[in-house]
């Protein structure tokens, strides 16, 4: 049954990207070794696959805002998006929320004010400061190209148990969701909702899930709420035995939800029933589809454990492990995931920071990899970041028809100027 639904959800999933994506792109070749004649890039380059050495260039400098270049290793085409100067940073918020409006000409970025800003993606004019709390998810529209949707803020003094939208080109404001009454049933000291930034809705923007607090921000338990039905789908309480929920999320076609502990992930069908392990740490993370339109969990393994060292793959239903290339196979580094390009299934983007190898081949790079044993990786750019602070993690993110990743980089000047940078996917068959 699970199956059908998933079946059923993926087709109207994919009604509603043709509306808003560039067509979907089909498999890639299996290597570039086997395969000498491997597609040019939009930029008519040979592409870059597997675990390439290549190093930064040394006479990279960082560009002028609005300026394109091409990656000195890789020649994909490079724009630097947002500029930090005088302020903190003007970053891209997270790898696991879009930062691209559902017909990809608005971004999202975090800003150094503590506010979130939408900028035309080609005119990098600023199109709205959001009057949201810094806290407050924003997650935008499925199809609309205008709309973001968001909760109040993240503790007792600001939060609700609503889902709001704002509309970006008149800053208007409205309540499309309000959970209050049938939540204050089932928890009476129910005060606030949140996903703790790390979750998504499903692809088609209906199915959310949310961890509930009372007044005195001590978290009572899980939710799970389909919008266009306008239903609560299942509560549950938290495992007590597993640390602290860090986060929760729907799964892409919205039939399951995971949660992420401190010592554990777990799965539950889209009623929060039939709970399944997936893992035994919190590690970096995402949700995507597999190459079958199967939601998956897709994680960075770095517990002393089988998989240790290894970026992994988990279908939610199966529990198939797959096990995709060993990050400490010539190298060390921490790692973003980001499972955001639902026009092309089966695929992840990679971006890694932190490195604990010197000149290791997987150093301050951005990867898109695919979701197999031993998967393909195609090397898309250096970040040229040397930052080691949260603001200047790379936190990369794909659009939905995997054509653009957004990325962060201080430029080489290793603060906290924390920048977007663009890069476009190149055409891979």
């Amino acid at each position: 049954m699970r199956r059908l639904l998933t079946t059923l959800v993926c087709l109207a999933v994919a009604a509603l990207v043709a509306l808003a994506a560039l067509a979907g792109l089909a498999t890639a070749p299996s290597s570039a070794s086997s395969h000498p004649a491997a597609r040019k890039s939009r930029t008519a380059q040979p592409l870059v696959w597997g675990a390439d050495a290549t190093l930064p260039a040394t006479t990279w400098q960082k560009p002028a805002l609005r300026k394109r270049y091409l990656d000195p290793a890789y020649r994909t085409t490079v724009r630097r998006l947002t500029s930090a100067e005088g302020i903190r940073f003007d970053r891209n918020s997270y790898s696991r929320r879009q930062a691209e409006n559902a017909r990809g000409s608005l971004f999202l970025t975090y800003h150094g004010d503590a506010e979130y800003r939408v900028t035309n993606r080609r005119t990098l004019k600023l199109k709205r400061v959001l009057d949201i709390h810094p806290d407050a998810e924003p997650q935008w529209h499925p199809t609309h190209r205008a709309r973001i949707r968001f909760i109040a803020g993240p503790n007792a003094s600001t939060g609700k148990l609503q889902l709001f939208e704002v509309n970006v080109r008149n800053g208007r404001q409205r309540v499309v969701a309000d959970l209050t009454q049938r939540l204050s049933r089932v928890w009476p000291t129910a005060t606030y909702l949140a996903d703790r930034a790390e979750g998504s809705p499903s692809i088609d923007g209906n199915r959310y899930a949310w961890i509930v607090y009372d007044h005195n921000e001590e978290p009572l338990g899980l939710v799970s709420y389909d919008l266009a039905a306008d239903e609560i789908l299942g509560t549950r309480l938290l495992r007590s035995d597993v640390g602290r929920a860090d986060w929760v999320s729907a799964s892409p076609t919205g039939a399951a939800v995971v949660v992420g502990y401190v010592e554990g992930t777990f799965a539950y069908d889209a009623d929060l029933t039939n709970e399944r392990r997936l893992n035994s740490k919190a590690d970096h993370s995402d949700l995507a589809l597999n190459a079958d339109g199967e939601d998956a969990y897709v994680y960075i393994d770095f517990s002393s454990g089988a998989d240790g060292g290894w970026l992994v793959s988990i279908d939610l239903d199966t529990l198939e492990r797959t096990r995709i290339f060993d990050v400490y196979e010539g190298g060390n580094t921490s790692m973003h995931i980001s499972g955001k390009g639902y026009n092309k299934p089966g695929w992840v983007v990679v971006s890694t920071y932190n490195c604990k190898v010197d000149q290791a081949w997987t150093c301050d790079k951005v990867m898109a990899v695919e979701m197999q044993p031993g998967g393909r990786i195609l090397n898309l750019a250096h970040t040229y970041n040397c930052g080691d602070n949260y603001w200047t993690e790379t936190h990369a993110v794909v659009n939905r028809s995997f054509t653009r990743v957004n990325f962060n980089s201080d430029g080489g000047s290793c603060g906290i100027d924390a920048e977007v940078y663009q890069v476009v996917v190149p055409e891979f068959g």
